[in-house]
Parts: C-alpha cells; sequence; structure tokens
C-alpha cells in the first residue's frame, strides 16, 4: 500500500461513516440523534476507529507473517477468535454489573448484544471468502470480530445507553465491513483481509 492508497481509502471510509452516521440518526435508529451529531460520530467513528484498526491488523499481519508460517498465522487467529469469543460469554455479565445503570440488561440479553458481532463477523467473512477464496475466512472473522471488539469497548466503557453502543457498533460494522472489501483484492497469501 503506497500512500495514495492510503488516503483514497481515508477518505472513503471517513465518507462511509458520515453516510452510516447520517441515515442511522435520521431514522432514529437505535438511538434518536440529531443528524448532524450522527454525521461527526460517523466520521469520528469512521477514522479514529476503522483506520487505527485497519492499521493495527496489518501491522499484526506484517509482524507475525514474518516469522510464523502461514498455517501457524491462521490457527492463531482461530484460537484468538475462540478465546475472545469465551472470553466476552463469560467475563462480560462481570463487568456490565460495574457499567452505568443504563447499561443493565436482563442476563439472557447478554447472549443477544455480545453474540450478534459475532454472527455478523461470520455472515461477512462468508461473502468475503466467496468473492476472493475460502482461505481469507478466518482472517475475515479474525478482524470483523476481534477488532471490531477492541474499536467497540471504549464505546461500550463510556456509554450510558445501550441504544448509543449499538449506534456505534453498526457504524463500526459499516466501515470495517467496507475496509474488509477493499482490502485484499489479490490472494490472501499477499493480504490476509
Amino acid at each position: 500500500m503506497n500512500q495514495a492508497m492510503f488516503w483514497k481509502i481515508a477518505g472513503w471510509v471517513i465518507l462511509v461513516g458520515i453516510i452510516a452516521g447520517f441515515v442511522l440518526a435520521l431514522i432514529g435508529w437505535p438511538a434518536a440523534i440529531p443528524w448532524y451529531m450522527g454525521m461527526m460520530v460517523g466520521a469520528f467513528v469512521a477514522a479514529a476507529g476503522g483506520l487505527m484498526g485497519l492499521w493495527a491488523f496489518l501491522v499484526l499481519n506484517y509482524i507475525f507473517r514474518s516469522f510464523l508460517p502461514w498455517r501457524v498465522w491462521i490457527w492463531f487467529q482461530g484460537i484468538v477468535v475462540l478465546v475472545g469469543l469465551i472470553d466476552v460469554l463469560y467475563f462480560f455479565p462481570q463487568v456490565a454489573a460495574n457499567l452505568p445503570s443504563g447499561l443493565a440488561l436482563a442476563p439472557g440479553n447478554y447472549l443477544v448484544y455480545l453474540l450478534l458481532p459475532f454472527v455478523y463477523a461470520v455472515f461477512v467473512a462468508i461473502i468475503k471468502s466467496v468473492r476472493t477464496t475460502w482461505e481469507a475466512l478466518l482472517p475475515s472473522i479474525f478482524y470483523m470480530s476481534v477488532f471490531t471488539a477492541i474499536e467497540w469497548l471504549p464505546a461500550v466503557a463510556n456509554a450510558r445507553q445501550w441504544s448509543v453502543a449499538g449506534l456505534i457498533w453498526i457504524i463500526l460494522s459499516i466501515c470495517n465491513t467496507y475496509l474488509l472489501f477493499v482490502m485484499g483484492k489479490t490472494s490472501p497469501r499477499v493480504q490476509t483481509a
């Protein structure tokens, strides 16, 4: 990736975030906020979350691919996804007990809020794999689930309502989906997502 390509991708993902925030604010779902706030949230989430997550993924991928064989790196990503999923399902209800009162949910609702991002990540990864190659499935799940969760964590920790945290997750997911499909139009052995 050269500098011109980076700035082109950065501009487009910020535009995608602005449009997503604007549309979600207009329809008032999942949080009722003014349209201009939706655009600002979308731009900030796309720039701060999406681009930083992509950069972190590319750097991590470069470092680990430098000294690990391809298959070991793929298995490592699968183990991290599995550990992250178990961690979220087991430890999040304990962490949520210390969150602001607006984020309190009935115990059964945690499964919906916590498994929906993983189900979405698998769905997007399958589409990506069909469009490119099946070797991109696990790296795509890794990027969409682990990095979106890491980017979303500050929103969950600082939000006072699930609707606001949900709005940020939707914008992050849209931006990360865009980035996933823009990156890696070549073989996944060259670019793994």
